[in-house]
């Protein structure tokens, strides 16, 4: 993806996760401007093997937060391509948890 794509929008309630067996999740949250936008991710060091996720405002702490959730990566390093303000950084996903970064 070479230029921000436009996300649909989110549905209601909570989302499902695939954790476990190798698995954990990603929940970033990110700066508002990215609302209704898409950020990527890969496996370190695999900037070829990249998947995608809306970004979508959901509740959290009282707030409503633009939150970009990757329901199910393989444990291990990921890259978290930047976007907008935000830089790219890796994240350790940890297999059966949620990893949460706040990326604003």
């Amino acid at each position: 993806m070479t230029e921000i794509e436009s996300a649909g929008s989110a549905p209601l309630g909570p989302a499902v996760l695939d954790i476990g067996g190798g698995i954990g999740a990603l929940l970033a949250i990110v700066p508002a401007a990215l609302l209704h936008t898409e950020i990527e991710v890969s496996p370190a060091g695999r900037p070829d093997a990249r998947t995608h996720t809306g970004v979508h405002a959901r509740p959290m702490g009282g707030h409503q937060l633009a939150i970009a959730l990757f329901p199910s990566l393989a444990a291990g390093a990921w890259t978290l391509w930047g976007s907008g303000a935000c830089a790219t950084l890796t994240v350790d996903i940890v297999d059966g948890e949620v990893t949460q970064v706040d990326w604003r």
